[in-house]
């Protein structure tokens, strides 16, 4: 007997919440189970002072981020036109929740409410562009999108938000750090 598993051609905004906040919970565990001792590195003292007067190359910021983030893009909008596409995206909300989780943990352990701050900073202004740019793609999933020229047309609009976020990543978003970390 062949047996053969079938996806759903759809995933609810519910269950992409739900697999975020898990991975939001595992990653904040996981931080609770390491010794303070592993906490050294981005969030010590040291290098908030270091990263609040350094002279950024924006180029080379522009070329890492702009591949980084359209690499991202991309995949997500090849792996919509999957069948297992909700399987996946499912799996990217889950560890896009475990980086955040870990994130926040360690900042709120080092720095307490501060690290808090920094954390929030870090995404500013740029979510406000990412979210339409991947949004659209799970809106897609959740509306059992079967049009192509629609799918195209939403990853094409996606794709200009996309743009403006790595733009504001690269421009925006170090001048905000870098202010928010002096004033502290």
């Amino acid at each position: 007997m062949r047996e053969t598993f079938y996806y759903r051609k759809n995933i609810s905004p519910g269950t992409c919440l739900v697999l975020f906040f898990a991975g939001l919970l595992t990653g904040i565990f996981f931080v609770q189970t390491l010794d303070d001792s592993d906490f050294a590195g981005i969030f010590s003292e040291y290098f908030l002072n270091q990263y609040a007067s350094l002279k950024i190359d924006y180029k080379r910021l522009l070329q890492y981020v702009g591949g980084y983030r359209c690499g991202q893009y991309f995949f997500l909008i090849c792996c919509g036109t999957l069948g297992a596409a909700p399987l996946i995206a499912g799996g990217m909300l889950l560890l896009l929740g475990m980086t955040w989780g870990t994130m926040i943990s360690v900042s709120t352990v080092r720095l307490g409410l501060k690290g808090v701050l920094i954390c929030v900073a870090g995404i500013v202004p740029q979510i406000f562009f990412y979210l339409p740019a991947f949004g659209w793609v799970l809106l897609w999933l959740w509306k059992k999108g079967s049009s192509r020229k629609k799918y195209l047309l939403l990853a094409a609009i996606g794709f200009f938000f996309l743009i403006f976020g790595i733009v504001a990543e690269v421009y925006l978003n170090p001048l905000i750090l870098q202010q928010l970390l002096r004033k502290m």
